[in-house]
C-alpha cells in the first residue's frame, strides 16, 4: 500500500512538472511569435502554468519549504 502511495505521489509530481512546462513552453512561443497579452497562446499557457502550480501547491510539495511540516504553525 505504501508503495502505490509513493508511486501516486510521483505521477502527480511528473504531471505538475509537464503542465508547467507546457505552459511556459505555449507562453514563451506565442510571445516570441508577435502573440498579444489577450491571445489565445499566452491565455492557455497562463492557465497550464496555473493549473501545474496548484496541483503541486494542493499535493502538499510546497508544505516543507514553510518550516513546518504542514499544518498550522502556531
Amino acid at each position: 500500500m505504501e508503495s502505490s502511495g509513493k508511486a501516486y505521489r510521483i505521477a502527480v509530481l511528473i504531471l505538475s512538472l509537464f503542465f508547467l512546462l507546457l505552459g511556459l513552453t505555449l507562453l514563451v512561443t506565442t510571445l516570441v511569435w508577435g502573440g498579444g497579452p489577450a491571445s489565445l497562446g499566452v491565455l492557455m499557457g497562463l492557465a497550464f502554468l496555473a493549473v501545474g502550480a496548484a496541483r503541486l501547491y494542493l499535493s502538499g510539495v510546497f508544505r516543507g519549504w514553510r518550516g513546518g511540516a504542514g499544518g498550522s504553525d502556531g
